[in-house]
């Protein structure tokens, strides 16, 4: 006994020095981490919580997982986080996404899966946290190495940027774009720690074919750009001499492009339809008979004038009728839509320029309420807690709309030039990853411009995160560009 006593003291100041250690080094990473965790949970699960409005969308998920709201639905004007399993509620769905596969998991582990069990949508929502914490955490691994004020603001502005209200309201609920939302994160997150490493590890890799699966899989409208994490796994193989780990690397992007051209090729043909019927007679129909010329190139009927102006939920619409609707996109096809686009650049740019001009403000869907009925709130109500950001930057775009477009093409010149430069294979990496993500908010701006023009803020989503985004890499190349000049300062005056 006195043996083993001794011992044990022995070791206490070898733990301690340990303890100290991991303190010293992982501190800060652990402040910041929590810091991140602390908002979300004010806005999501602590009480006052907030959520987002269901616009019916989420029968879309629910459906396949046999929730139902607890009590009578309030689509558009109030948050509803209670719901309820049962049989009756089951609809196959024809929408296929990764984040019913998440509502899944989260009723799994509530164990609501018997007849009349309570579901709360914060049990999804902590999934969902979970993605976003998770990538959040590959960054401040990634940044670890560099001085602490470096660290500190790095981490910053995606802390307070990517907690904006505008996209944690999103966690509690079950729309697609929330999944692909947290996905992007932990892909971005976990991309530029594989950047920054300068051996390609497996666990990162792996960690990085599922935030891509999960995004490609989303939703059809993101499916389309599979191509870009498919890229960056199949660059990343080749920074590795290990056969095995290769291989798996290119399968994994052979893959992730294979689930995205699935999703798009699987997609209901109705719904495709709908968004051409309202691109058509909504959008390029709004010049009134004028229109019609184009129209009839492009697949409509001249029986079909009647529908000038008209949207898919209209009350004269036919796109009740999902046979009609498919057969609509039969005969139309965003195919003859993209050439029409081609051949008519003018009008085509007048299109963009003007949602541009009255949508892409709307970082917020302004008819979609936060509230629950029970917090007393008038019907639509939206929270200004922790939109701070949000509202600057449509404060901003009210008064300088163009600067969207100047700040992607100031961005993206400075990746190139940082291409072109090659200071170091971190450097080019990193700058290569920057260019993608600016490249993905354009082709998501487009995309939700000239696919449809309905709901356009929350189609926009994604293109706002990726915006976000390229602020955040921007932020932290002029910071570690200071600190090497100030590094050089300092050694000129050794010197």
């Amino acid at each position: 006994m006195d043996l083993a006593t001794a011992d044990d003291r022995d070791l206490r100041p070898q733990l301690i020095c340990g303890m100290g250690r991991l303190i010293r080094r992982y501190w800060l990473s652990a402040v910041l981490f929590l810091g991140f965790g602390a908002l979300l949970a004010r806005q999501l699960f602590l009480p006052g919580f907030i959520g987002i409005a269901d616009t019916g969308d989420f029968a879309r998920v629910t459906g396949w997982l046999c929730l139902a709201p607890s009590s009578a639905p309030t689509r558009f004007t109030f948050f509803q986080p209670e719901y309820t399993w049962s049989a009756h509620n089951f609809w196959a769905s024809p929408y296929m996404s990764s984040e019913t596969a998440l509502g899944w998991l989260a009723i799994q582990l509530t164990g609501a899966t018997y007849e009349g069990a309570h579901f709360d949508v914060r049990w999804l929502a902590a999934l969902h946290a979970m993605l976003c914490l998770t990538g959040f955490a590959a960054l401040l691994a990634a940044i670890r190495g560099n001085p602490k004020r470096v660290q500190v603001v790095v981490a910053a502005v995606p802390l307070l940027l990517l907690t904006d209200v505008c996209y944690t309201a999103l966690l509690n609920s079950f729309y697609m774009d929330t999944a692909a939302f947290c996905s992007l994160l932990l892909m971005a997150g976990t991309a530029v720690l594989i950047s920054a490493e300068e051996e390609l590890r497996t666990g990162q890799i792996a960690l990085f074919f599922v935030a891509a699966l999960l995004f490609v899989t989303s939703k059809t409208q993101h499916a389309i750009w599979s191509f870009f994490p498919a890229l960056f796994l199949a660059a990343s193989c080749t920074r590795t001499m290990r056969r095995g780990l290769r291989v798996a690397t290119l399968g994994m992007a052979a893959l992730v492009f294979v689930s995205g051209v699935y999703m798009e090729r699987t997609a209901d043909r109705a719904y495709k339809g709908q968004a051409l019927f309202n691109l058509l007679f909504y959008r390029i129909g709004l010049e009134g008979p004028a229109a019609m010329p184009d129209l009839l190139k492009l697949g409509v009927r001249p029986d079909e004038a009647r529908y000038l102006g008209l949207h898919s939920y209209a009350p004269d619409s036919p796109m009740e009728s999902p046979q009609f609707a498919e057969q609509f996109y039969e005969r139309t096809g965003f195919t003859r839509v993209l050439g029409w686009y081609l051949h008519h650049p003018a009008k085509t740019l007048r299109m963009v320029s003007d949602r541009l001009l009255w949508e892409a403000e709307i970082m917020r869907a302004n008819n979609l309420g936060n509230y629950r009925i029970e917090a007393g709130h008038e019907p639509r109500a939206r929270t200004h807690r922790f939109g701070l950001w949000s509202d600057m930057r449509s404060a901003l775009f009210h008064r300088a709309p163009w600067y969207f477009p100047l700040w992607y093409c100031l961005f993206i010149a400075g990746c190139v030039t940082t291409l072109l430069r090659r200071r170091s294979p971190v450097a080019t990496r990193i700058a290569w990853l920057a260019l993608g993500i600016a490249l993905l908010g354009a082709g998501e701006f487009l995309a939700s411009n000239l696919a449809d023009c309905l709901d356009m803020a929350r189609h926009l989503f994604l293109f706002h995160a990726c915006t976000d985004l390229t602020v955040c890499f921007a932020v932290a190349w002029c910071v570690e560009r200071a600190s090497f000049a100030r590094a050089s300062i300092c050694l000129s005056q050794l010197w």
